[in-house]
């Protein structure tokens, strides 16, 4: 008796897997990317923080009702992560306006471009936080600031690294850790995006059987 089998390719699967090898390669090698054409660092969690304190959508509890207001914060987290000087606030410096000049200048070059500067800073931030807790995995920052809670987490799991590295690394190394820390002390599994299109899949083939 011979037995045939069938294998089915999970549409999406395949390419799901390469690029969340890349994402967590490329979060070890660059330091710097580009958005919408502009030469940006890779986010940190100190960049979280403070973005979070300008409040910018992305990183605080907002709703954006327009497409204008969406683009706005998009700007200004490429402004905040461009090579350009910060003016620091209340200064009187006299290079302020010059400052202010050049702040104006990648504001209205990315508002000539807003499709590639939406498209860009989603893939920027979906690639940021690709390896980030989800759900229940950051339960401890009911009791203390998300950057506590990383490295009480870090900490737990064996991973010697000061605050300052810490809040300095790129975000997107720095979920690495955590999910390993996370699968060291509970046991979590460490889910991907391209699981969620294989369950899917089984899903609905289940549906159709």
């Amino acid at each position: 008796m011979s037995a045939t089998l069938e294998f089915r390719e999970i549409p999406g699967f395949a390419d799901a897997l390469r690029r969340e090898a890349s994402v967590r390669r490329e979060a070890w090698a660059h330091s710097h990317t580009q958005i919408c054409g502009v030469r940006v660092r890779v986010l940190t969690l100190r960049d979280v923080v403070i973005l979070e304190e300008l409040q910018n959508g992305f990183f605080c509890p907002w709703r954006f009702d327009t497409d204008e207001e969406y683009l706005s914060h998009c700007a200004q987290l490429v402004w905040w992560l461009s090579d350009l000087p910060k003016p620091p606030i209340y200064s009187r410096s006299i290079f302020h306006p010059w400052v202010a000049g050049r702040q104006r200048q990648l504001l209205s070059y990315l508002a000539r471009h807003p499709k590639r500067l939406a498209e860009e800073t989603n893939k920027f931030l979906r690639d940021s936080f690709m390896d980030a807790p989800k759900g229940s995995g950051s339960q401890g920052t009911a009791v203390a600031a998300m950057p506590a809670y990383i490295a009480d987490t870090l900490a737990a799991g064996g991973f010697k690294i000061s605050v300052d590295e810490m809040l300095d690394m790129p975000i997107a190394r720095l979920w690495q850790l955590v999910r390993l820390s996370t699968r060291r002390i509970y046991g979590t599994p460490l889910t991907n995006e391209s699981d969620k299109l294989a369950t899917d899949f089984l899903a609905g083939a289940n549906q159709r059987n």
